[in-house]
């Protein structure tokens, strides 16, 4: 086998380099036979050179074969996860998980942290005092077992490969490669032991992915994956040109899903999470029709074991919600209101996120703290008509110069237009 430092060369000459080579990169990676250099020059060569499809299957491949696997044995339950690829405010996981689980299905999700301007599912669950995201093996597989549901982060032995490079995708500016999003997202899944997979495929200002078109593109490379190792796959495509739901912020976002599934909850967000866990249900089920698994999925929100076991899964996993209530409203916080008669503008998801990302809500970089308090309640949505004075948004932020400075951000981003604003469907189209 040719060095790492060769290999590395011909990469960036644009040769392919055959599924052995990538075994043999994987796991020195994993094994500290290749360094965190190299692996960033590996990341900035497939990125800008870019994968062949026989590369990237075959680097999906071995980063799920890269440690251990998710043991799922003992279910007598249909195990079907869902991905998202990443949005602002999408907080569809924290709803998604007790309402597919009260459905019937179990849920392995093994969630990651912020990456980029997006939110990550670990940091939210995090904000939760106590919320244990580091399970074992052991205990993710008792979970699924015997509560068909957990919510937790890779251990140091599951897919260890996408452990280093997903760090490094977040600093080196190569998160937005279709080869390097399929290889992190599926060899996740395919470690996971699924029976089934829903991807929510995010499109617009707030994604990682901005055209329908570059969505397709890896919803295509994705589907050729799961076609080659047999994995069912659905892929619903949606808007994310505003932030979803009405909170950007790690426990503001807890606390609006939690809200949603008590029945108070914003529209899109609700119906992006009943269409994503509908299409779970259709997967487990190929006897189900449309109309069966909506209902299905209305009566568990309807009747508020959704809801229930919401509180339960955190429970479970050593999260203390009372004790977090208290922590996050000693955070301190400026109201946005109108400053004239007008109509809300369009709401930019991605300047959104900046701001709150800088008033403490993501890293800058990777060693950055994250304040989980930091974030923003928007009381409006685009195009709606508001009143001089009346109430736009809520700011939070524990350091008081960034606090100050999210509220100017925001208060730019809200100036009222003389029109109204349209807003188009938020569900695009869905390949099942």
């Amino acid at each position: 086998m040719k060095s790492t430092k060769e290999l590395l060369r011909e990469k960036r000459d644009g040769r392919e380099w055959s599924a052995d080579e990538i075994a043999w990169f994987v796991d020195g990676l994993v094994n500290n036979a290749v360094s965190s250099g190299q692996v960033a020059a590996f990341l900035m060569a497939a990125c800008t050179r870019g994968l062949t499809p026989a590369e990237t299957a075959a680097l999906t491949i071995s980063m799920s074969r890269s440690g251990d696997m998710v043991p799922t044995g003992r279910t007598n339950r249909p195990i079907i996860d869902k991905h998202s690829t990443g949005g602002v405010g999408d907080k569809t996981s924290l709803l998604l998980a007790p309402l597919a689980k009260v459905c019937g299905l179990a849920v392995p999700m093994i969630s990651g942290r912020g990456l980029g301007h997006t939110g990550g599912t670990l940091d939210k669950l995090e904000s939760v005092t106590g919320f244990n995201v580091n399970l074992s093996l052991e205990q993710m597989s008792m979970l699924l077992n015997e509560h068909h549901l957990f919510m937790a982060g890779q251990t140091p032995n599951l897919v260890p490969a996408d452990r280093v490079m997903y760090a490094l995708r977040d600093v080196t500016g190569t998160v937005e490669s279709i080869s390097l999003m399929t290889a992190s997202i599926l060899s996740k899944k395919l470690a996971e032991n699924l029976d089934g997979l829903v991807m929510n495929m995010t499109v617009g200002r707030g994604a990682f992915l901005t055209t329908i078109e570059e969505s397709k593109r890896l919803a295509e490379s994705m589907q050729n994956i799961c076609n080659l190792v047999g994995l069912p796959t659905t892929f619903v495509f949606s808007r994310m040109d505003r932030p979803l739901g009405r909170s950007v912020g790690n426990w503001l976002e807890m606390v609006e899903a939690e809200a949603a599934l008590a029945g108070v909850g914003d529209r899109n967000l609700v119906g992006l999470t009943t269409e994503l866990v509908q299409q779970m249900l259709l997967l487990s089920d190929s006897s189900r029709t449309q109309e069966s698994a909506r209902e299905r999925v209305a009566q568990a929100w309807r009747s508020g074991e959704a809801h229930q076991e919401f509180h339960a899964m955190i429970a479970r996993q050593g999260g203390d919600w009372h004790a977090s209530m208290d922590r996050h409203a000693r955070c301190s916080f400026v109201d946005i209101t109108s400053s004239s008669t007008g109509f809300v503008p369009d709401m930019h998801a991605r300047e959104i996120a900046v701001a709150a990302m800088q008033a403490g809500a993501g890293r800058l970089r990777e060693t950055d703290p994250i304040d989980h308090s930091a974030g923003v309640v928007l009381y409006v949505e685009p195009g709606q008509a508001v009143e001089s004075e009346q109430p736009l948004a809520r700011v939070y932020a524990h350091d008081h110069d960034r606090l100050e400075t999210f509220a100017t951000s925001m208060r730019n981003m809200l100036k009222t237009n003389a029109a109204p604003v349209e807003q188009p469907p938020l569900i695009i189209e869905v390949w099942s």
